[in-house]
C-alpha cells in the first residue's frame, strides 16, 4: 500500500527511516551528524525567501487550514529548539517522555505580525543552535531514545531527522510548492 501523495495519513515519525511523500527529503539517508548543516541551509533558504516575498503574500492563508507563509516560517523557528531540547533531555535521560508541540491559537494569530527580517535573524539563530546540539553528539547519543506522548518512538538521530524536515518541508509549504 502506498502513501497519499498529499501526506495525509502518513505517520510523519517514518521520516526517520523513509522519504517524505509530499517533498521528498529523506534525511535518514545522510549520516545524523551533517544534519546540522542541512537545518542552516534550510535557514539560509527561509531567509532570502522572507526578505523577497510580497508583504502581503507572506501574511495571507490561502485556504482554510493552510497557514501563511509566516506562520510556516514561525512554526519551523519554534520548532527547532523544541527538538534540540528533546534531544537534549533524550541524552540526559532515559527514554524521556515529551509532549505534542502546540504553541497555542494566540500564538497562531501573533505569527502573521511577525517582521520578516526578524523571523529570518530568529530562524538562523535557531537552527545556529541546533546544528551546535548536533555537533556535540557522540556516535552513542544517536540511538538513543524519547517517546512523544508515550507513543511516538524516536532516536535522537530520528529527532534530528524531524527538525531538519519540518524546517525544509515547511518552506516547500510557504512557496505555495506541495
Amino acid at each position: 500500500m502506498s502513501a497519499d501523495p498529499s501526506g495525509e495519513g502518513w505517520q510523519w515519525t517514518r521520516i526517520q527511516t523513509d522519504r517524505c511523500p509530499q517533498c521528498g527529503q529523506h534525511p535518514g539517508a545522510d549520516p545524523p551528524s551533517s544534519l546540522g548543516r542541512t537545518a542552516l541551509g534550510a535557514a539560509a533558504q527561509w531567509r532570502a525567501f522572507l526578505a523577497e516575498a510580497d508583504p502581503v503574500h507572506l501574511r495571507t492563508n490561502p485556504r482554510r487550514r493552510v497557514w501563511s507563509p509566516l506562520q510556516y516560517g514561525a512554526h519551523s523557528r519554534d520548532m527547532l529548539p523544541v527538538f534540540g531540547d528533546r534531544i537534549l533531555l533524550a541524552v540526559a535521560e532515559e527514554n524521556p517522555d515529551v509532549p505534542w508541540f502546540d504553541p497555542g491559537p494566540e500564538a497562531w494569530a501573533c505569527y502573521n505580525r511577525l517582521d520578516p527580517a526578524e523571523l529570518a535573524d530568529d530562524l538562523e539563530a535557531s537552527a545556529e543552535r541546533l546544528a551546535s546540539i548536533v555537533a556535540e553528539r557522540t556516535r552513542g547519543d544517536w540511538h538513543r531514545t524519547a517517546r512523544r506522548d508515550g507513543v511516538d518512538q524516536f532516536t535522537v538521530a530520528g529527532l534530528t531527522c524531524f527538525a531538519v524536515h519540518e524546517v525544509h518541508h515547511h518552506l516547500l509549504d510557504a512557496y505555495g510548492s506541495i
